[in-house]
């Protein structure tokens, strides 16, 4: 074999190799908007959690996460009204969430999706991607206690 024709097929099998490995890694991702979403749906169906009222969320703007449900106090007194309760995790790609008093919203610690209290969403997040609204939860209250069954 000439030199020539080393170089020209070895230039065309480096060619081979390089378009096969970009095409690889630019493959489709399928059309789901949320490319990665660890546990970003919710607690399990069946879970259960119970806030103490007589010593947890005691002030209007307290908030508290209890078996992946975020309970916020949004009122004053012990009826159904006062607390908006969701998931504590964000269908975007699982980050935690937080009530932010201060601007009356939810927050999403990884990209900043924010939310109202009733789960609708206010601010995409900052990495480009979508996310959907929060599953909301409906309480109740027996006594000192606040529940949620999902």
């Amino acid at each position: 074999m000439e030199r020539n024709d080393f170089i020209k097929s070895l230039g065309l099998g480096i060619a081979l190799v390089c378009t096969g490995s970009c095409l690889s890694g630019c493959g489709s991702k399928g059309s789901d908007p949320q490319p990665n979403n660890p546990g970003g749906n919710g607690p399990a169906p069946g879970t259960t959690a119970n806030v103490d009222l007589s010593t947890q969320l005691l002030t209007v703007g307290a908030s508290l996460t209890v078996n992946g449900i975020l309970f916020i106090r949004i009122a004053a007194g012990n009826a159904v009204g006062s607390f908006a309760v969701t998931q504590a995790v964000c269908p975007h790609q699982g980050g935690a969430l937080s009530w932010i008093q201060a601007n009356n919203y939810i927050q999403c610690g990884l990209h900043a999706s924010r939310y109202t209290s009733a789960g609708a969403i206010l601010a995409q997040p900052n990495d480009g991607g979508t996310t959907s609204a929060l599953k909301v939860y409906t309480p109740t209250i027996s006594g000192n206690t606040l529940s949620v069954n999902v």
